[in-house]
């Protein structure tokens, strides 16, 4: 069976949960699993997006109790998720990364016992509760004679990262802190075997974006393929095969019932505004029911690997958008990849005003 763009978009967006009224900031993350986010802010509201009626506040919340962290749990790319739900990722990827950034490493000078130093001089500076932002932890590496200059002390944080022992936590004025994660958010139970750990990794992915393939969740969390295809046979009847995508069922024993949790498409909004790095985009290895690859340069533009924010209507990107602070308040600029008709500048200026009630602060919005 193959299914069109058109319902491909619509099942995508009823499990990407965007705008679905139900849940709590810690809940949409435990339910996509984890959430891309290199920058605080994008994922801030990535996560607010799919959990209407929350503010900013109530997702920095999450990250201050503990709920929350963010850390890189694949692809050396930095991802908001739930504590238990990193341990369970790094089992699968953690010695993965560290193999492709060995050589960068290696380049930064940057060896063994400079490690145990700095996992030295990191526990030291945080045991306790502390949280520290970066520039304060660097500056505990130079007292310790550690210099972090030129990318070594990203990179050190980084491979600290892969260990599980750091991730970052609580808020702060910038940024956020980093933390002893054993200590900051301890595990609820232990790390299951690799089956199941891929059982569950496979699970989570679509739970969040299905359907989608093998391929797609390989994209998205960097095992080979033949993991999931592991992956795949350990879940069974938990996943669907539409025969173009898979999706996923209840996570619950099979005595229990087979009881679908196939995404239905709720009552949402036509217009959104997402976020740059949105999962909706980089859920997916193939991304063209929902962007047009004839537009995915304007919003990857370049090979910086930015993706920019994105106006959808309708399941489909159909420009991006940036926020500009201004004394009053912020200024949203839509630019469209082509002209608009009214119905859909109507949806994008509601959709910037759901964004306004987020930040709590008056939003203006103009179409260019």
């Amino acid at each position: 069976m193959t299914t069109s763009p058109a319902r491909l978009r619509t099942a995508r967006f009823a499990a990407q949960g965007i705008a679905a009224p139900g849940l709590r900031p810690t809940e949409v993350v435990e339910r996509m699993l984890a959430v891309q986010g290199q920058d605080l802010g994008q994922v801030l509201w990535a996560i607010g997006v799919r959990a209407p009626g929350s503010t900013r506040e109530d997702v920095r919340e999450a990250f201050d109790r503990g709920e929350l962290v963010r850390s890189w749990p694949m692809r050396g790319t930095l991802h908001a998720l739930r504590p238990d739900d990193l341990r369970l990722l790094l089992s699968l990827t953690a010695e993965r990364t560290l193999r492709t950034i060995a050589r960068r490493a290696t380049e930064l000078g940057i060896d063994d016992a400079l490690l145990g130093r700095a996992r030295d001089t990191t526990v030291a500076a945080l045991v306790g509760g502390r949280a520290l932002v970066r520039d304060d932890l660097f500056a505990a590496y130079r007292a310790a004679g550690i210099d972090p200059a030129g990318g070594r002390g990203y990179h050190l944080v980084l491979q600290l990262a892969q260990e599980g022992l750091v991730a970052w936590g609580p808020t702060a004025r910038v940024g956020q802190g980093l933390v002893l994660l054993d200590e900051w958010a301890p595990a609820t139970g232990e790390l299951p075997d690799r089956d199941e750990a891929l059982r569950r990794v496979l699970l989570g992915y679509l739970r969040g974006r299905g359907p989608a393939t093998e391929a797609d969740a390989a994209s998205w969390t960097r095992l080979p393929l033949g993991d999931l295809r592991r992956a795949r046979a350990a879940a069974g009847d938990a996943v669907e095969d539409l025969g173009d995508g898979l999706l996923a069922l209840a996570d619950r024993p099979a005595a229990d019932g087979p009881a679908a949790a196939r995404p239905a498409p709720a009552r949402i909004p036509v217009g959104h505004l997402l976020p740059g790095f949105d999962e909706y985009l980089l859920g997916y290895a193939d991304r063209s029911a929902q962007l047009d690859p004839a537009h995915a340069d304007r919003v990857v533009p370049g090979v910086n690997g930015m993706f920019l924010p994105m106006a959808v209507v309708r399941g489909r990107v159909v420009g991006t958008w940036k926020r500009t602070e201004r004394r009053a308040g912020h200024l949203v600029t839509i630019t469209p990849f082509g002209a608009l008709d009214a119905s859909s500048v109507r949806a994008l200026e509601a959709a910037a005003a759901r964004y306004a009630a987020f930040l709590g602060a008056p939003v203006a919005t103009t179409v260019v």
